[in-house]
């Protein structure tokens, strides 16, 4: 299980000239398995027409080799709805990964492992908590790619003076709750940390939830107005809110676009634009990627090593074009350390007189 991205910037580090194998497939009723072999049917047919025959032989004999890897990754069984699979020609080592979210279907052959499709799932499942406000108590829940569990419950005893039997008064019970409530918000504090948190849901009755929301103060927490049985599962807490933690991350995504929009036209830490921002990305000063999740970027490599837009390249400098430039773009900002944030198509519009690219500077 993929549980941040230090695993993708564990996978750009694995290299191979003779090529490493990136198999993708979404294990839905019927379609996964043929799908794969129709993607794995073009690789072969690729690699069978490259005329260095000990290369194309190394490489035919790799896949055949990878055969038991692939039936297991695309068993209907298998764990996983999402499933990767990361293989270099030259060694032995194979890298899986699974989530609980569609990752599209696709065989790649490239000198590195292709990211993308596993960024892009994660984008769409980003790590989240969700807080089930109930006068009994708040039940946190982390939800990441695709997978809901229960990680804390604050029970509330609502005898608050410690006397017991008799009926309370209604305002000497609310005050008590709100004490109750005001108790549990250090925990939550304290998982978004340790947790890495991109957002906060709390869901329940808005007297509650209001309440929570005011003690857990500067974090600005997405309030859900909803009724939530206790005992129900958390995974099925978490599907009656799939439209509003959706909608939260167009909402994280924009903020965010903004942002990058707003430094940049100031002259601060931000870039926006293809051009300018593989040149920031090519000196290491990108802290965080921001690319349309529909976008597709023309461009190459120099002999520096730099990433140029088409046509961008230095007078003189020669380059090799690369068909996906969105991947290399993706690859060197794990190599140095930046965040990569695949936006969200209803929030990329403010960037699409910018290429659909912009980015977080570090200085």
């Amino acid at each position: 299980m993929v549980h941040d991205l230090s695993f993708l910037r564990e996978l750009v580090a694995m290299k191979d000239e003779m090529g490493v194998v990136s198999l993708y497939v979404t294990a839905e009723p019927g379609g996964g398995a043929p799908a794969l072999r129709a993607e794995l049917r073009a690789v072969r047919e690729r690699v069978a027409g490259w005329p260095d025959r000990i290369r194309r032989a190394t490489v035919l004999e790799h896949l055949d080799a990878l055969e038991p890897e692939v039936a297991e990754l695309a068993d209907p069984a298998a764990p996983g709805l999402g499933r990767a699979l990361f293989a270099p020609v030259c060694t032995s080592e194979v890298r899986r990964a699974a989530l609980q979210v569609p990752v599209g279907t696709s065989a790649v052959l490239e000198p590195t492992p292709y990211v993308r499709p596993m960024i892009a799932a994660m984008a769409t499942s980003a790590p989240a908590g969700v807080a089930v406000v109930r006068r009994e108590g708040v039940r946190l829940i982390d939800y990441r790619y695709g997978l809901a569990e229960d990680v804390h419950l604050s029970a509330f005893d609502l005898d608050c003076d410690g006397e017991g039997g008799g009926p309370r008064e209604p305002r000497r019970l609310a005050e008590c709750l709100i004490r109750c409530l005001h108790s549990a918000a250090p925990e939550i504090s304290n998982r978004i940390g340790a947790l890495r948190w991109s957002d906060v849901l709390l869901v329940g009755d808005p007297k509650l939830t209001g309440v929570l929301a005011e003690a857990l103060c500067p974090l600005d927490p997405v309030q859900i107005h909803a009724t939530v049985e206790a005992g129900l599962p958390a995974g099925e807490v978490v599907g009656r809110i799939a439209g509003e933690l959706a909608a939260v991350r167009v909402r994280r995504d924009a903020e965010t676009v903004q942002r990058a929009t707003d430094l940049a036209l100031a002259g601060g830490r931000g870039s926006l634009g293809l051009a300018r921002t593989l040149g920031l990305l090519n000196e290491g000063r990108v802290d965080c990627l921001l690319l349309d999740e529909s976008g597709r970027w023309r461009g190459g490599r120099g002999r520096d090593g730099f990433l140029y837009a088409a046509g961008q390249a230095p007078l003189g400098m020669e380059t090799v074009e690369e068909p996906d430039l969105g991947e290399r773009m993706i690859e060197r900002a794990l190599e140095t350390r930046a965040e990569v944030m695949i936006v969200h198509r209803d929030a990329a519009v403010a960037l699409t007189a910018h290429d659909g690219v912009a980015a977080l500077l570090r200085w």
